[in-house]
């Protein structure tokens, strides 16, 4: 009796495929049985479908030298990220550099730029939301530098997204926030 309900299943699916119907897509639950599903992409999305719960960001790729202009390196990618209130994004840091995501209300033109001979980093405090792993040194505020393991190297950092908002994102080494390497965090 069973394996007569399967093949007339098939049947009614080939016919529907057949009759221009669109296809069912197999899936096996978490058992290892097979089903139906005809779920798509938006179910990790919110209720107007427009912003992911969790996305992945690029925080500087491939080449991680330290020359000014280094387009391989000095980037955010995606420039603008969208993700549903209360989302994730989590930061893929691709060698020397420090995220930072400011408040919603906050570009380029507000931040600080202490001059080159300075300093390496920004750090401008103000109007801050997160302050990422420091790549020279231990977590957050004060932790002297270590050598093993090294926060220079690649990392993910998860940032959690409760309030709506534009929020502006920027590697907090100087040349490389002078290169472009900023980028917006759009929370709907």
């Amino acid at each position: 009796m069973t394996m007569n309900r399967r093949l007339a299943s098939a049947r009614l699916a080939c016919a529907a495929v057949a009759l221009g119907g669109v296809p069912l897509r197999a899936t096996a639950d978490n058992n290892g049985h097979a089903g139906h599903d005809d779920r798509d992409e938006r179910d990790h999305r919110d209720h107007r479908g427009d912003a992911p719960a969790s996305v992945t960001v690029s925080f500087g790729a491939g080449l991680n030298t330290a020359q000014p202009g280094n387009a391989a390196n000095h980037h955010v990618l995606p420039a603008v990220t969208r993700v549903r209130k209360n989302g994730v994004v989590n930061f893929v840091v691709a060698g020397f550099h420090q995220v930072m995501v400011y408040n919603p209300g906050v570009g380029p033109a507000s931040i600080a730029l202490p001059p080159a001979t300075t300093t390496l980093f920004i750090n401008d405090d103000k109007n801050l939301f997160y302050r990422g792993i420091a790549p020279a040194g231990g977590p957050p505020p004060a932790t002297p530098a270590t050598a093993n393991p090294s926060n220079a190297v690649n990392r993910t950092e998860a940032v959690s997204f409760p309030e709506v908002g534009d929020y502006f994102v920027i590697c907090n080494v100087r040349s490389h926030f002078v290169d472009g390497m900023y980028a917006f965090v759009k929370v709907r």
